[in-house]
């Protein structure tokens, strides 16, 4: 009786027991599908933000989708189209420029027209502004977002050249590209099969499930995960609970010969507690061991005796260092490990079983004959406070040291031509300098730059530049000595320190040496291309004495040799500096000529020759900064240019001129001259349509005079750019027609109305049979494409009569009338009226 009710009582606690173990099993199962399905979920996200960094942070990327959306490079060309959805599983691929306007959308592998609101509603928005807020330039966000009801994983990031320099930029925000897996139901399956989920769905409604996952959605409400739960617990139950009751029923069966075998199972049992204990004492030893190898955190476990002699190698020591563990037991560890300091076995005798962890870098050679270096870290072994040996581990750190010396080398070197970079040619400077060189031995800084670099890599890609910069410092390195320097700064940028050059004639040789280095062809993608160089020289200790002052010089005079025609070396003088000092002090006056109001505007009468009526006015530039100087345009024009003011004073003058052409008392045309600068931005025609707005001035009032020039680089570009002046209705009109290098043929492709001859044409003519040829075939070549000939430059009476014989159709000029103030000017016609030709020529 007693022992039914041990059996019972027994299997009601077995019976409860499983119960829990089986709720126990399905909470966990519960828990870890949740887990697998976070991590998956997540995994996904940084997938999206991988793709997207790869994407967005790319030069090209830039150029064909920030610069400018070219969709044959993106979508037909596949470098950002189809193959994102059929590879990537991307339904939605966006592209929202900086006034955030879908410029480029892919859905479902096909080019759309829709727009990122469309897909995702306000938090597209949200997205596009929180992917615009990133200060660092290699950043991007990813959402969770709910598309028609399905989760979807979205991920944004602003488009960056990344490490490309030199790209052009485009004023405004930059552009975002947006990426969206959106998860429809076969996806959801896909993705809960993927990490052993069964029937993963996203509840519709309110359809209450057993178990989900929430998602959270910035702005909405949060989007549900559903699936069946494997609930193993059941199966627990439906498999022990039979078991359990059929082994109760074994154990009623058994149980007398149990009662049987009592005495003997006592006695097994006293047997049996006594191994337990040997066993339990071994094993609190084992674990003082290993507890105090798992704080050691190493590679290979080692123990010796108190005499530093090896008895204990764990089996990982095969396996690091080749060597099988029973040749070495026995051994001194000094055979195996040797340091460059002490011998390992003094330094592990010094160790204490204090807290303080201390490790010793140590070498040796392993089995294949490699030197590994390991780092060591041991402890003492005591028994009843005597030290009976050492235990302890050994790390291989080989690898590490490896990098440490790679990031070292790479910290002073330029990774892609190998030479020495910025870091290490200042601390190689700062040594010569404190060496304090003297006028007989100088040190002598070139600072080079190569010439007709950039069209290497516009026309045939950046590796071919990099192979040309490579090749380049390799023919460098021969015109070095031995206590020479060559660094590279950046770019096409070299920095040369030279020693043992004691006179101008043997610097002038070692550039002679360089520049011809240089002017040899290089082989690129087949073809043959030439570059130059341009020098500057700076020495010490005749120019300066500090790192930073010798490079600024040597940089002055590399600017010199640029501004006199490059392909050239010059030395360093003080007037350089006096020079860059003066350019700096007009660069920064010219800035506010603008808002001190010391720009002027001049007219030059432009008459008709076959009529004798003045047509209109030429608009001529000068600067007053302070009265009565006046400073003419073609000593601050170019530097207006370099430095990016050329945009607002062109600015200027087009609204003053425009404005004074209102006032004048018949409606002349009035002619402005619009900087080639102005040509490389695509906003100049929205400029022009804006000057009209706000002034009033009739478009076919005004006319710009360009450069020749200005259609030989990017002729496509300044083409759609005269087509949208065009659209204005304003007049275009070729200047100094015949002094540039433009063919004839774009007489014929550029929509201009007129052509204006090159002044240089009549200083010869008509005495010169050459000079009136040439005139005449000016003018007829003009006809033959309906244009309108202006002859620039008339200074007598003769010039005038023959221009008028041969049908010119214009003419400006001395002898027409001189430039002068817009008072002045408008005084002249209100006075005389409508200018007039006499019958002797002069304007009457």
């Amino acid at each position: 009786m007693v022992l039914g009710c041990m059996f019972a009582t027994v299997f009601l606690t077995t019976a409860v027991f499983i119960i829990a173990i089986a709720m126990r099993q399905n909470t966990t199962a519960l828990a870890q599908e949740k887990f697998l399905l976070r991590n998956a979920w997540q995994d996904r996200q940084q997938s999206i933000l991988t793709d997207i960094r790869d994407y967005a942070f790319w030069g090209e990327a830039w150029i064909h989708l920030h610069l400018q959306v070219d969709k044959e490079w993106a979508f037909t060309q596949q470098n950002f189209g189809p193959g994102l959805y059929k590879e990537y599983h991307y339904e939605g691929i966006f592209v929202v420029d900086g006034s955030g306007r879908t410029r480029y959308a892919v859905i479902d592998g096909q080019l759309s027209d829709m727009s990122i609101e469309s897909w995702l509603g306000k938090q597209g928005t949200v997205i596009v502004q929180q992917a615009r807020s990133f200060t660092s330039e290699d950043n991007a966000l990813v959402k969770n977002a709910r598309i028609k009801g399905w989760p979807a994983i979205v991920a944004a990031a602003p488009i960056t050249h990344g490490k490309v320099p030199g790209l052009g930029t485009i004023p405004g925000p930059p552009s975002v590209m947006i990426f969206v897996d959106r998860y429809t139901p076969n996806k959801l399956l896909a993705l809960g099969h993927g990490i052993g989920i069964k029937n993963m769905h996203a509840p519709v409604g309110k359809q209450t499930v057993a178990t989900g996952l929430m998602l959270t959605i910035e702005q909405s409400e949060p989007l549900l995960l559903a699936w069946d739960s494997s609930k193993p617990g059941h199966h627990l139950l439906m498999v022990t609970v039979p078991l359990l009751a059929l082994t109760m029923l074994m154990l009623g069966i058994i149980s007398r010969r149990v009662i049987h075998h009592a005495m003997d199972n006592a006695r097994l049992s006293d047997w049996r507690f006594e191994q337990l204990r040997q066993s339990k004492h071994e094993l609190s030893h084992s674990e003082a061991r290993f507890r105090d190898v798992a704080e050691a955190s190493s590679d290979w476990i080692w123990e010796t005796d108190s005499r530093g002699v090896l008895t204990y190698l764990s089996s990982r020591f095969t396996a690091v260092t080749g060597y099988e563990i029973a040749i070495q037991l026995g051994k001194p560890i000094d055979s195996l490990l040797g340091s460059c300091s002490q011998p390992v076995s003094e330094w592990i005798q010094r160790q204490n079983n204090g807290n303080d962890r201390r490790t010793l870098r140590c070498h040796y050679h392993s089995a294949q004959g490699e030197e590994r270096i390991c780092s060591l870290v041991a402890k003492p072994i005591e028994v009843q406070g005597i030290k009976v040996g050492f235990r302890g581990t050994v790390s291989d750190i080989t690898l590490e040291v490896e990098a440490q010396a790679r990031i070292q080398y790479l910290s002073q070197h330029d990774t892609l031509t190998g030479l020495p970079n910025r870091h290490r040619m200042n601390e190689f400077l700062n040594g010569k300098l404190q060496a304090q060189p003297t006028v007989a031995q100088p040190l002598v800084m070139l600072s080079l730059d190569l010439d007709h670099f950039k069209p290497i890599n516009d026309l045939y890609g950046h590796a071919a530049g990099d192979q040309v910069l490579n090749e380049v410092s390799q023919r460098l390195r021969l015109c070095l000595g031995e206590e020479d320097l060559l660094s590279r700064q950046g770019g096409d940028e070299f920095i040369l320190l030279l020693s043992g050059l004691t006179s101008h004639e043997e610097i002038e040789a070692r550039c002679r040496c360089l520049m011809d280095e240089i002017r040899k062809p290089f082989n690129v993608a087949g073809q043959m291309v030439n570059v130059g160089a341009s020098i500057g020289i700076a020495c010490a200790p005749q120019d300066a004495l500090q790192p930073e002052e010798l490079l600024r010089m040597a940089d002055i005079a590399l600017y010199q040799s640029k501004n006199l025609g490059r392909n050239r070396w010059v030395f360093y003088s003080p007037e350089m500096s006096e020079q860059l000092v003066r350019r700096r002090e007009m660069e920064r006056a010219l800035g506010q000529a603008v808002v001190r109001d010391e720009l002027r505007l001049f007219y030059q009468p432009r008459y008709s020759l076959h009529s004798g009526i003045m047509d209109g006015a030429e608009a001529l530039l000068r600067w007053q900064p302070s009265p009565p100087a006046l400073v003419m345009p073609d000593s601050f024009i170019p530097l207006a240019e370099e430095t990016g003011l050329i945009i607002q004073i062109s600015d200027w003058v087009l609204q003053r001129a425009c404005r004074d052409a209102l006032n004048w008392p018949k409606p002349f045309y009035v002619s402005v001259n619009i900087s080639p600068v102005e040509f490389c931005r695509d906003d100049l025609a929205e400029r022009v349509a804006t000057v009209l707005r706000v002034t009033g001035l009739p478009a076919e009032r005004l006319e710009l005079e360009i450069t020749e020039n200005v259609t030989l680089e990017k002729p496509d570009k300044v083409l759609r750019i005269m087509q949208r002046l065009k659209a204005l209705g304003v007049r275009l009109t070729v200047d100094d027609f015949g002094s540039g290098y433009a063919s004839l043929g774009y007489l014929k492709t550029f929509p201009f109305d007129g052509l204006k001859m090159d002044r240089s044409y009549m200083r010869d003519f008509p005495h010169s049979q050459q000079a009136h040829s040439i005139v005449n075939g000016i003018i007829g070549l003009g006809k033959a494409f309906s244009l309108v000939i202006t002859a620039e430059g008339i200074e007598n009476a003769e010039q005038f009569a023959e221009l008028q014989a041969i049908a010119c159709d214009e003419g400006q000029g001395y002898y027409l009338g001189r430039p002068m103030p817009a008072a002045d000017f408008i005084h002249m016609l209100e006075t005389v009226g409508q200018k007039q030709i006499s019958e002797t020529g002069q304007p009457g």
